[in-house]
């Protein structure tokens, strides 16, 4: 019973031809609550004659109205995968300079960024001085001619400075050589390690406020969407909730259906020609390369012995040798009957250190932009006349 006197009321309103608004007694229960809806039907309309649809005298069936009566626009979108949104889209430097969505499209669909820029810097790598190394011991071989396979190291305690020292006393007949040990140039060691790290901006000329650790985004966009209740007699129509030009600012856009292959991006289409991409977000990192430093150049490390027969240096009976250079080859031979060895002291002939190439310091690695979306658009709306 319900539900005839339901169509009756709909033919009703239908065989109107206007616009109405009628209320329906629901059963619920025991207790009934009046639902009001709202039609719109063309004059006198004919089943045969009514081919969008919109309403049939009977009340059995209605359909939504057209895009055109709806005040939207039905435009063409072939066969592109862009019918799924239809948004108005604001783009612009900065995010804090976005409007507020519009009213004829108050729901905030997206927002995304664009011009990706990736700002690290290194700190520059330096290196310390080759510095000279102070030898610390001279080889006394039991071979002649410091030619023997087990030479015995007189050394001295590490950090030694060349003052007089007496490692041991070597009697007569246990070498026949001395070798001394010349001075080293040690390797020039790398000056800090570097970080990735975003420049720095003085307070008075202060970076843009989407700067965030590195990362800078040039563009904005936001895009809001409104509603659509239209039918398109094309179902490769879409249909635009508004024909009217967009507010100052935004453009009519239409939104590709994910997932984005940006290796081959899609064609817009016709009625939507101009392509733009928006991201929400990056991935990947930076890193400094390390710092290394070359061969060492231009030092001058050269030191000189003199060893003794006792055991403080005193030169009594007189030195082995005294003051003789420590260069590579040098052998001090004593013959087969041989002396003692009780003592020995050094000290530079030269000490000028030198100097390292550095190298490294390279930012390494890529930040790129994450989680495409494609817009097409149409040109934005010419400026009105004052």
């Amino acid at each position: 019973m319900l539900m005839r006197s339901y169509a009756r009321t709909l033919a009703g309103i239908a065989a109107a031809g206007v616009l109405a608004s009628a209320a329906v007694m629901v059963a619920n229960g025991c207790a009934t609550e009046p639902y009001v809806f709202t039609i719109e039907c063309k004059p006198d309309a004919d089943p045969d004659a009514d081919i969008n649809g919109d309403c049939y005298p009977d009340g059995g069936h209605i359909e939504p109205l057209s895009c055109e009566s709806a005040g939207g626009e039905c435009v063409a979108m072939g066969t592109s995968d862009f019918r799924e949104h239809a948004v108005l889209l604001w783009m612009g430097d900065a995010e804090e300079d976005a409007p507020e969505c519009p009213k004829r499209a108050e729901s905030l669909f997206y927002t995304g960024y664009g011009d990706l820029q990736v700002s690290f810097q290194c700190a520059q790598c330096a290196c310390g001085p080759a510095m000279c190394a102070f030898p610390d011991q001279i080889a006394a071989d039991p071979q002649s001619f410091c030619q023997g396979a087990n030479e015995i190291a007189y050394a001295a305690a590490p950090g030694w400075d060349g003052a007089c020292v007496s490692p041991s006393v070597l009697p007569p007949g246990s070498f026949h050589s001395i070798k001394p040990t010349p001075a080293e140039v040690m390797p020039c060691e790398p000056i800090g390690d570097p970080i990735p790290e975003p420049p720095g901006f003085a307070p008075s000329a202060p970076g843009p406020a989407s700067f965030v650790n590195g990362i800078y985004w040039g563009s904005f966009a936001k895009a809001c969407q409104g509603t659509a209740d239209g039918k398109c007699e094309s179902s490769g129509d879409l249909c635009l909730p508004s024909a009217e030009p967009p507010p100052p600012g935004f453009r009519q856009c239409v939104q590709y259906n994910l997932p984005v292959d940006e290796s081959k991006l899609p064609t817009c289409p016709e009625v939507f020609p101009e392509r733009f991409v928006f991201y929400a977000s990056t991935e990947g990192s930076t890193e400094c390369s390390p710092c290394q430093c070359g061969e060492p150049n231009g030092a001058q490390c050269a030191v000189s012995f003199s060893a003794y027969q006792d055991a403080a240096c005193a030169g009594i009976p007189m030195p082995l040798f005294e003051n003789v250079p420590a260069l590579p080859g040098v052998c001090i031979d004593f013959g087969a009957g041989g002396l003692p060895l009780g003592s020995m002291e050094a000290k530079w002939l030269s000490n000028q250190p030198g100097a390292c190439e550095p190298s490294g310091g390279e930012l390494i690695g890529v930040v790129k932009a994450a989680d495409p979306r494609v817009f097409c658009c149409q040109a934005p709306p010419a400026p009105q006349a004052e």
